[in-house]
């Protein structure tokens, strides 16, 4: 009977606590997508000595879902898989591709820290089963 009130109380409190977790999350979401663009429209490609711009991010957005397309086709319709997002911006002009390191908010050459050359990283990003 304690349990079933425990849970119920708990229950309870996630409920009262969506309308505000929501909104939250969705506000923190723009800004760190404003970040980015803002960045983006600064940062000098390390390759190429161009600015990246805004093109930079939805050339990336465009791949990251070309991707996600791929990992879902080969993966079991079954299987929970936590994705990390490991491309964030790449240079329009020469293709070089950038995560973004949110401590130092900077982009840094993908490869460079997934220690391999971007086209071979590609399909082995981060992809975790739970």
């Amino acid at each position: 009977m304690i349990k079933n009130i425990r849970e119920c109380i708990l229950v309870l409190f996630f409920i009262l606590l969506l309308p505000i977790l929501v909104p939250y999350s969705l506000l923190m979401d723009r800004v760190e997508k404003r970040k980015r663009r803002q960045l983006a429209s600064r940062f000098i490609c390390e390759q190429c000595g161009e600015v990246l711009g805004v093109e930079a991010i939805r050339l990336a957005d465009e791949r990251w879902d070309e991707m996600e397309l791929q990992m879902m086709r080969i993966e079991e319709p079954v299987a929970r898989v936590v994705r990390s997002r490991l491309l964030d911006a790449i240079c329009p002009h020469c293709g070089c591709q950038y995560l973004y390191h949110k401590m130092e908010q900077t982009f840094l050459k993908r490869s460079e820290i997934l220690g391999q050359e971007p086209a071979d990283a590609e399909m082995k990003d981060r992809w975790y089963r739970i």
